[in-house]
Parts: C-alpha cells; sequence; structure tokens
C-alpha cells in the first residue's frame, strides 16, 4: 500500500479480488499470450530468452487475486518454456540450456513474488473489513490535514460519509479543538509516535462532541513522517454523566456538611460479612438467633465503621474533630442497647430502610435520646457508604417529661378544686351514713333499755350501724384517693362498680336536677386495666359535664353511659340530652382553660384527655342530632385484653 496517495478503505477490497468479469478477461488475456509466446519460441528462429515473456502472463493472473491461478499460471508456463526447448535444441548445449534456466527461474520468481503479495493484500482487505467494521470512529490524515481514509465509524459520529469527508481538511471539517495544549500533543505524537487525549470536534449537525482519540504516526521507508491515523470514540454521553456525578456528589456534600441535623456515613461491609458467615451455618431466623444470643448485637455494632460526619454530629457528640468519631461505632452505644438489633434484620432482609428512637452516648459519657433513619441499600450492592440521619431529641423529651408532670401538678389543682365542687354531694353521702348510724343507735339502746332488753333487734341495729360506719370511710378513702399525690398503679378493675361509685358521687346533683341514669355494659366488653382512681375522675369529670348541660333543658333528662368492645379496645360513651356543644368552642373544647361554664377553670376535659391518652388510648366529642352530646373515650386492645388470657 502505498502512502502518498488518497485511498478509501473500500477500495482494498477491490485490489485484492477483482470483479469476477474483469478475472475473465485477464484469464483470457494470459493464456492468449502464453500462446503466442510459445509459437515465437518454438517456430522462430529468435536467439534471445523469449521464455522471459511468460513474466507477463503470470503477472496478469496475480492480478486476478487468485491463488490457484497464479501457481497454475507459472506451471504451464515452465511446461511451455520446457516444450519449445526441447523441440528447437534437441540435445542441448550449454549456452541454450543457461537461457532455459534463466527464464525457468524467473518464472518461478515471479510466481513466488506474486503469491506473497497476493497474501499482502489479502492481509490489508482483512484490516481494511476490519476498520470498517469497528464502531469507532478510524480515518487517516496526511502531513497537510487532508483526510485520505474515512470508515462507517467516523460516517456514524461525525456525520459525514466517506465521499464528502475524503480530501478534506479534518481541523476544518470538524472544527477541532483541543481540551489541552495542542503544542503538547504534537510534540508527544512526533516524538513517541503516539499520543491519547480528548477532542472537542463538531458534528455534521453542529452539535458538539467529546471525543477520545488515540493517534498514531504513520511513517515510511525512510523514517519521515507521512500519514497520521486517528481512532476515536465519543465520549460525550459519558462525560456529561460525569459532569452530572461530579456536580450530584458536590451537592450532597454541600448538604451532608450544612445539614443542622447530624449526618453519618458507615461501612457495614465487614458486617454484612459476617451476617453471610451466619447464613452459611445454617442461621435462617436472625430475629431468633438474636434474641438467643444477644451478644451478637453489640459484636456486630464493633463490626461497623463511621467514615464520616458533618459539623451537627461534632456538636452532638461534643467533637472537636472528625478524627475523634472515625472509628468503629460501638463506642456511641449504650451496652444495653438493643435497637441496633432491628438495623440487623434490615440488612439481612433487604428492606432499605431502618427508622426508630435509641439512645446514644456523646464523648462525655452524657445519654442522648435520639431519632435514627438508616438507607441501606437495595439487592447485591456496596455497603460501604451507608447513609444514617440522626435527630437529638434529648431536649425535646425532657420537655415532654415537664409537661407531663406540669399536666399531673394541674391534674392534681383540678382534682383538689373538684372536691369543693363536690364537696354538697359528698356531704350528703356522708351524712346519709352518719345519720342511719345515728338513728340506729339510739334505736339499739332503747331495745337494750326496756324492762326485757330485745338482744335480737340491738345486735341487728348495731350490725346495720357497721356497715354504714364501713360505707362512710369507704366514701372519706375514695376522697383521699383523689386528692393523693402518690404515684398510681394499674390494676383490673370493674367498669360497672366504677360507674355506679362515680353515680354515688354524683348523686345528689342527679337529684337535684331529676336526671335519670341509665348504664348499658356490653356482655363481650373487655374488663379494663389502668389507674382506677385517674379513670374514675375522668368519668365523674364527664358525667359532671353532662348533668351541668342538662340542667338548663326543660326535655327528658337522660344521661346513658354505655360500654362495648370497639376495633380499639374498650369503647366508653356518656351521652346527655343536653345542650350539646357549640360550634365555636368544638375545635377547642379539650385545650386547656377552654370552659363554657362561667365560674369554671377550663382544665377539665383537658386533664380528661391527658389521662385517657396516657393509658393509650384517645377521647373525643359528638353532638346528637336530636340534642345533646356524646364523649367517647378508648383504651387501647393491649391495655384491656390481659384479662381474659
Amino acid at each position: 500500500m502505498s502512502l502518498n496517495r488518497p485511498l478509501h478503505s473500500r477500495a482494498y477490497a477491490a485490489v485484492a479480488q477483482p470483479r469476477r468479469g474483469a478475472a475473465a478477461l485477464l484469464v483470457v488475456a494470459g493464456a492468449s499470450l502464453a500462446l503466442c509466446v510459445f509459437l515465437v519460441d518454438s517456430f522462430t528462429s529468435l536467439q534471445g530468452a523469449v521464455a522471459v515473456v511468460y513474466l507477463v502472463v503470470v503477472l496478469l493472473m496475480a492480478a486476478t487475486g487468485s491463488r490457484r491461478a497464479i501457481i497454475g499460471s507459472a506451471v504451464a508456463c515452465m511446461l511451455l518454456t520446457t516444450l519449445a526447448f526441447l523441440r528447437v535444441h534437441g540435445v542441448p548445449t550449454l549456452e541454450p540450456a543457461m537461457r532455459c534456466a534463466v527464464s525457468l527461474a524467473a518464472i518461478a520468481t515471479t510466481a513466488v513474488l506474486a503469491l506473497r503479495n497476493r497474501e499482502r493484500m489479502v492481509t490489508i482487505a482483512g484490516q481494511a473489513r476490519l476498520i470498517e467494521l469497528t464502531h469507532d470512529s478510524i480515518f487517516v490524515r496526511d502531513m497537510d490535514d487532508v483526510i485520505v481514509l474515512w470508515n462507517a465509524g467516523a460516517e456514524q459520529l461525525y456525520g459525514w460519509t466517506a465521499n464528502e469527508a475524503l480530501g478534506r481538511r479534518a481541523s476544518e471539517l470538524l472544527a477541532t479543538a483541543f481540551a489541552g495544549d495542542r503544542v503538547k500533543a504534537d510534540a508527544a505524537l512526533f516524538r513517541d509516535g503516539r499520543w491519547e487525549g480528548e477532542l472537542i470536534q463538531e458534528h455534521r449537525e453542529g452539535r458538539v462532541v467529546i471525543v477520545s482519540v488515540r493517534c498514531a504516526l504513520l511513517r515510511d521507508e525512510r523514517g519521515a513522517p507521512r500519514m497520521i491515523l486517528e481512532a476515536g470514540t465519543d465520549v460525550t454521553t459519558r462525560r456529561a454523566a460525569d459532569a452530572a456525578l461530579v456536580d450530584s456528589e458536590r451537592r450532597y456534600r454541600g448538604i451532608f456538611d450544612t445539614a443542622r441535623f447530624s449526618l453519618w456515613e458507615e461501612d457495614y461491609t465487614l458486617v454484612v460479612e459476617r451476617l453471610a458467615e451466619l447464613r452459611e451455618q445454617g442461621v435462617v431466623e436472625l430475629a431468633s438467633y438474636l434474641e438467643a444470643h444477644p451478644e451478637f448485637i453489640r459484636e456486630a455494632a464493633g463490626l461497623v465503621r463511621v467514615t464520616d460526619i458533618n459539623e451537627a454530629t461534632l456538636r452532638m457528640l461534643g467533637a472537636h474533630s472528625r478524627d475523634q468519631l472515625i472509628g468503629p461505632l460501638d463506642r456511641f452505644l449504650p451496652a444495653t442497647d438493643r435497637t441496633f438489633g432491628q438495623v440487623l434484620l434490615t440488612v439481612l432482609e433487604g428492606n432499605g430502610l431502618a427508622e426508630g428512637e435509641t439512645h446514644m452516648v456523646n464523648l462525655k459519657g452524657e445519654r442522648l435520646t435520639v431519632l435514627f433513619a438508616l438507607s441501606m441499600p437495595l439487592g447485591t450492592s456496596r455497603y460501604d457508604r451507608v447513609l444514617v440521619s440522626v435527630v437529638d431529641i434529648s431536649d425535646r423529651k425532657r420537655a415532654e417529661r415537664a409537661l407531663i408532670s406540669m399536666q399531673a401538678e394541674l391534674a392534681q389543682a383540678a382534682r383538689v378544686t373538684a372536691l369543693g365542687e363536690m364537696s354538697a354531694s359528698i356531704a350528703h353521702e356522708v351524712n346519709q351514713p352518719l345519720g342511719a348510724i345515728v338513728t340506729l343507735g339510739e334505736a339499739a339502746l332503747r331495745w337494750l333499755r326496756r324492762p326485757e332488753p330485745d338482744l335480737t333487734e340491738a345486735c341487728d341495729a348495731i350490725e346495720r350501724v357497721v356497715h354504714d360506719a364501713r360505707r362512710a370511710g369507704e366514701v372519706v378513702h375514695r376522697v383521699r384517693s383523689l386528692a393523693s399525690k402518690e404515684p398510681r398503679q394499674h390494676v383490673h378493675f370493674d367498669l360497672g362498680a366504677l360507674i355506679n361509685e362515680s353515680a354515688r358521687l354524683l348523686e345528689g346533683e342527679l337529684t337535684q336536677h331529676h336526671i335519670v341514669l341509665e348504664v348499658d355494659i356490653a356482655r363481650d366488653a373487655p374488663m379494663p386495666r389502668g389507674d382506677r382512681v385517674q379513670l374514675q375522675q375522668v368519668v365523674v369529670n364527664l358525667m359532671g359535664n353532662a348533668i351541668r348541660a342538662m340542667s338548663a333543658v326543660y326535655r327528658p333528662r337522660v344521661l346513658l353511659i354505655r360500654g362495648r368492645a370497639s376495633a380499639e379496645g374498650l369503647l366508653v360513651e356518656v351521652e346527655d340530652s343536653g345542650t350539646g356543644i357549640p360550634e365555636h368552642i368544638a375545635p377547642h373544647l379539650f385545650d386547656a382553660f377552654v370552659t363554657t361554664r362561667g365560674g369554671g377553670m377550663g382544665m377539665g376535659l383537658a386533664i380528661c384527655r391527658t389521662t385517657v391518652e396516657s393509658h393509650g388510648g384517645r377521647l373525643w366529642a359528638t353532638n346528637r342530632s336530636e340534642g345533646g352530646a356524646i364523649f367517647h373515650f378508648t383504651l387501647p386492645v393491649a391495655v384491656v385484653e390481659e384479662v381474659r388470657a
């Protein structure tokens, strides 16, 4: 192949394998020439080495590109040369024999060279076909930057066909711009014969393409540079993806470093490997395994490595630098922590997200209450960059405890205040057994002072005195329980009995306002478990509100208390036929200091809601269509169903 003329790669195939018609013409021409040479050599008196002309026949056959044609023509020409020699000279002499030998050697040598040239052309044609088949762009330009070869990959990459590109300057056609220093690139190419880098070029449609190129300098037999072969791959999409990834990483790093809450990057690789070992050992139920081997949770926490943290984490843990926190995770978890077991289950089951509330220990040894959320990669992936967000809620928890304490104080104050409002009914209830005691005591004395004492009647009167005295003591005990600040203990109790006791406390008001009390406790209603005194205060408060709501109406006054099972556990409803809940009060009904009574404190319903929610239930109210209101509160199944066992 000559490097000093423009070539397109498709030309190699034509050189190596002419068309079938042209090959046939070459065969005919060669055969005709061989016959003419044989006739001249055999029937004329020419003394020159006419047989040397057979070389032209061999060359004509070589032009067909057929190995068989080359070998066949060479053998035929050598046979014709030998036959002509024997016919003309008979017994050979030295000089004619030498001319014949030279002719035969020339024919053989020409055939060998033709075969070698054919192999080279076949190799070149194969390489040309590879250049055509490759998806990479390949083109060759001479030292004047003129394109002399342009493959299909270049057509696809740049949009220019071979006919349009051949003969044009590459830098002008492609608007080539170097990402780096062009002078250094050219110096490296001419010094080393190779150069690799990226070029910014232009597609036929005008859009910019980024091409990763590999250039090779082709030299002639004297070592002078003649051509430059340039192979390129379109990396525009890849570079855009890389730029997007870099931008995304920059944004992530900015968010990570400046977030006001704690962010951690952790390496779970060793944990995943340890869990894989457990699977190989036959552990299928990890939850059961962790319950039986709680020490494994601590071991796994020690395998987790903290690889990066943000500024908020430094402040939260009281550290001065990241180096103080980089390392094993177990340093920041209490020895009794079991929440990390949830994270292990997330890793094993591939759920992707683990979150919850746990405790951490800062560098001062202080215990922090935190909320955490851990994002685990899904499926088979790398586990060396797991993101964990942590929010310190220690102050919130302290505020909640202070709020609960304050609510307890308010509840205590409200109960004491309620005692004053209930004093009339309490006095009535206490006075009734006390009056009975006095009456029965006097009757017993009269039975005993008779001339003939009636001991039976006296004993009966005294027994009734004892019964009423105990009843008065129970009333006093209940009043003291309501005013007591001692911690409550949850116990199972009979809801019907609690309602009856509450009704006795309010018996005076029920009678005064001519209110009919109805109690409807379903047979399948679960027996509640809770602080009996606090829940009785809820019932008393709701009943008292219902009584006051009905005091101003003239229709039948009915106070109905129902208890039944529900989806949430036990449902208790206090229903009245009073004035109902005003629309402007309804949204704030359970807020503190909201009241519909002129002399009320507005704490009763707020305390009731706090009490019910502290038991895991909820309290709400609705209006009846026919007038009046219904207050509902629930206790969850987890609290009430234990007694069913």
